[in-house]
């Protein structure tokens, strides 16, 4: 079942201001991509694409890229975005794509794919692509916090937190869902990839130390 979170402004502009943007995983998603010889790099979609931190990181390496998000309150903070001239947002559901099969060469989506229907997505994520295109999932959990002489407090209440989540969620352990999907997805071209970055937010300027799991995989 999909579910619907995210989608008031207010939760939309703190999206748009404090949503890490992954350069470096864009990066390795492109490197796999030229690894696998893939040739067209004709259009990118970015699926749940939330404020648009994503999908303009896409726009060098495609010649059009769109991001999708059922939020219309997502789009409109997209919008406000700086974006290449390539890039372009729709308002759709994940699970019901606005392609026709084999048009796309990429389906991405970052830590989003938990929150839709998930077999209903990767079944249009592969209608949709071409054959050699790539599908690239992501999503990330919060390793560590710094910031001056309060960073162990801050790190407990995060603990904390993420304790008290693991209590009453089924989505506690996003890394073993994500896991279990790679594992069972069928493409024989697949990658199951760890990473850790560092980031920053403003007001006031804490660091984030962000451990990405996510897996690429190549239709044949």
């Amino acid at each position: 079942m999909a579910r619907r979170f995210f989608e008031g402004r207010d939760h939309a502009a703190a999206y748009l201001k404090y949503r890490v943007a992954p350069r470096e995983i864009v990066g390795k998603i492109m490197t796999f991509m030229e690894k696998m010889a893939l040739k067209k790099f004709d259009l990118a979609v970015n699926v749940g694409c939330g404020s648009g931190q994503v999908t303009t990181l896409l726009g060098p390496h495609f010649s059009q890229v769109i991001g999708l998000d059922v939020s219309a309150a997502q789009l409109e903070m997209a919008l406000t975005n700086n974006k290449p001239s390539n890039v372009t947002y729709r308002q759709c559901p994940a699970e019901e794509l606005p392609f026709v099969s084999g048009e796309v060469d990429m389906v991405t989506a970052t830590a989003a794919v938990h929150w839709f229907h998930h077999e209903k997505f990767l079944q249009e994520a592969d209608r949709v692509l071409s054959p050699g295109g790539c599908l690239a999932v992501l999503s990330y959990d919060l390793d560590m916090l710094e910031y001056g002489d309060v960073s162990d407090k801050l790190n407990d209440i995060c603990q904390e937190y993420h304790a008290a989540l693991r209590s009453s969620s089924d989505l506690c352990n996003r890394n073993s869902f994500y896991q279990d999907m790679f594992n069972s997805w069928s493409y024989p071209d697949k990658e199951w990839l760890l990473s850790a970055m560092k980031a920053s937010s403003p007001d006031p300027e804490v660091t984030m130390v962000v451990k990405y799991y996510y897996w690429l995989a190549c239709k044949p």
